[in-house]
């Protein structure tokens, strides 16, 4: 399919705000908010596509989002700006990942949507190209000896390449492997020693035909405690791979806003380098605004952005234990809402390429099987909470000749609205009108189940999912 060049506009003056020179892209300049590579067409196998407009007219107060629609309709990922200053044009740049995630699985043509005070003002459309071969893969669980990977159109020739996600040089090739084991399309292979880092895994069959990248992390073992005080609530507000800024060198930072609390943490002990530099929002500048970095000793470094100013508690040379207050949350630097931003690096720059970490009783990977006893059915009930637009996802291990799955979401509260989404393991996505979602016979391997909030406060509010797999019979 052909794309248009032209742009789709829809009320660009919409609310008195104007969008002006959108592009999409593969490659951006980090601290800029510019594209160093355009595009309308994105290979599936590229680690994402960037969505670049400039809004004039914006006033104090207006919401911006920026909705990533997948070729069927449904919005595949989002981020949301608020808190916004009166400019007469503020730049946006908002990333989504493309290889080795859902989107890699669902190639044609999609839109970068904006959306403000409720209302779309503008689209771009995008294409992504390839993916959805006979081959794929899924990676289902890592351990320091060996990958678990759920193939598609595997067979024992088939080869297994692992590549590595560097911010400064792309993808970096690792090493080839065969499978050690294999039964049916379930490989075991053994994997060279990784250091902490994000993963790719690609099949390859001797007539030449490869798979869509699947990626996986490995995360360093720090053991890292949530940044806030004991008794304070707070959200998540963006993962690593956020489409508001974590991609490049942010990858695998978490954003985390509280809802009634006040004071930043340490994650761990260390020395303390305190970075209080006066600074309030700074929307033109793509910064991380008042920081604070601790040295843990071990060549790992963790970092607390978006700080507020004059509210520190430590001093640069401090030693500090892991629970202690640093310092108060704020929305200094590039930040459109009181948040704090932590990631972990190897270097004690802010500014250096982030490391997978995990926080206390979290998995250090991503994904990880869990094979129910045979016979009859097991269903479970997950507790979840999203605020408006927000997406909550869990993993679903469905092991092979399982007869029946079902997914049921409810809630408590009339005026609360959700969706339910269920992808199967070959990237398949459900949209779960009446809320229940039922297959025969599914697909063995992992499911995602997910759920955005599409009418809720902006606390967010809970609801229930319960996931039932019915195995084969014994």
């Amino acid at each position: 399919m052909r794309l248009a060049l032209a742009e789709i506009l829809l009320g660009v003056c919409a609310w008195g705000v104007e969008i002006r020179g959108s592009q999409t892209g593969v490659e951006a300049r980090e601290g800029a908010c510019a594209l160093a590579r355009t595009a309308s067409k994105v290979d599936a196998g590229a680690a994402q596509v960037f969505f670049r407009f400039v809004a004039a007219g914006v006033r104090r107060g207006d919401r911006f989002r920026i909705e990533w629609v997948d070729p069927r309709g449904a919005v595949a990922a989002s981020a949301d700006y608020e808190e916004l200053p009166r400019a007469a044009e503020l730049c946006f740049l908002s990333a989504m990942p493309v290889g080795g995630m859902e989107a890699a699985a669902q190639p044609g043509v999609w839109t970068a949507r904006v959306v403000v005070n409720g209302r779309t003002v503008h689209e771009r459309k995008f294409e992504v190209e390839g993916g959805g071969g006979r081959l794929g893969a899924r990676v289902v669980e890592v351990s320091e000896k060996e990958l678990v990977i759920d193939a598609r159109g595997a067979t024992s020739e088939t080869s297994v390449n692992l590549a590595r996600y560097t911010p400064a040089g792309g993808w970096e090739y690792v090493a080839p492997a065969l499978a050690d084991r294999q039964e049916g399309q379930r490989l075991w292979v053994k994997a060279p020693k990784l250091e902490p880092g994000e993963y790719l895994v690609i099949l390859g069959n001797p007539d030449g035909e490869q798979s869509a990248p699947a990626r996986f992390v490995i995360a360093t073992g720090g053991g890292y405690r949530m940044p806030v005080l004991a008794g304070e609530r707070w959200r998540i507000s963006q993962r690593p791979y956020g489409t508001y800024s974590h991609w490049g060198r942010a990858l695998h930072a978490y954003d985390i806003a509280p809802l009634d609390g006040r004071w930043v943490a340490a994650m761990r002990g260390g020395v303390v380098a305190a970075h209080d530099l006066g600074l309030g929002q700074t929307p033109r500048r793509r910064i991380f605004g008042n920081y604070i970095t601790i040295d843990h000793g071990d060549g790992e470094y963790s970092h607390y952005a978006h700080l507020k100013t004059r509210s520190f508690l430590v001093r640069t040379g401090q030693r500090v234990e892991a629970g202690a207050p640093l310092a108060e949350v704020g929305n200094s630097g590039y930040s459109f809402g009181r948040h704090v931003h932590v990631q972990v690096t190897r270097a004690p720059s802010i500014a250096a390429p982030s490391v997978p970490f995990k926080f206390d009783a979290a998995p250090a990977v991503l994904t990880r099987s869990v094979k129910p006893p045979a016979g009859r059915p097991q269903s479970v009930r997950w507790q979840g909470n999203a605020g408006f637009a927000q997406w909550w996802t869990r993993l679903l291990a469905v092991p092979q000749g399982a007869r029946r799955l079902a997914v049921k979401l409810a809630w408590e509260e009339r005026a609360n609205d959700y969706d339910l989404y269920v992808v199967s393991p070959s990237g398949r996505t459900h949209h779960a009108e009446d809320e229940q979602f039922r297959v025969e016979s599914p697909e063995a391997g992992q499911w995602r189940v997910s759920v955005q909030a599409v009418k809720v406060g902006r606390e967010g509010a809970g609801f229930r999912v319960e996931p039932e797999v019915t195995p084969a019979r014994p």
